[in-house]
């Protein structure tokens, strides 16, 4: 007999959700999200790490991406993974302070994490504690600044030719 893979990331959906229940003392929401059918999980930031966690011990074993995005008075910090055996992909966001608190590392638990905390820390200033190298990956050490904050301004001058 064969198993319907529709009905097979269903039900693997709802294991992953249930396991988050158990982890986080049932303190998550669960939805799921466009015709992909992604479990998107809204937690906050001290729920991050024992989420990501038990994402990894469900199998879990690919990292899709890790990203942020700047709201002007916040940013959310945005983790998605995938199952290769069962085809289900869990989305993790959470709000972050743009105060400089801290997010932990998953870099020990999806190996190209380490990049992408990398470049969220270049691009927006996220800090990744207990993260093994955190320096610049995309500009020089010397840049000033985070580019892609909203509250970024640009102190190169650059004088663009008139081609018209």
């Amino acid at each position: 007999m064969t198993v319907d893979r529709s009905d097979q990331q269903r039900r693997a959906r709802e294991e992953l959700c249930a396991a988050l229940a158990e982890r986080l003392s049932g303190q998550i929401n669960c939805a799921l999200t466009g015709p992909d059918e992604v479990l998107l999980v809204r937690l906050e930031l001290d729920q991050y790490r024992a989420a990501a966690e038990t994402l990894w011990e469900q199998g879990l074993d690919r990292l899709d991406f890790l990203t942020c995005v700047d709201w002007r008075d916040h940013f959310t910090l945005t983790l998605q993974v995938y199952s290769m055996d069962s085809g289900a992909i869990v989305r993790i966001a959470c709000d972050l302070p743009r105060d400089g608190v801290p997010a932990p590392t998953i870099s020990d638990l999806w190996f190209l994490a380490n990049w992408e905390e990398r470049e969220a820390h270049d691009m927006f200033g996220v800090v990744f504690e207990g993260h093994p190298d955190l320096r610049r990956i995309l500009l020089p050490e010397a840049w000033e600044g985070h580019p892609l904050r909203k509250d970024y301004v640009d102190r190169v001058g650059i004088e663009r030719p008139q081609y018209f």
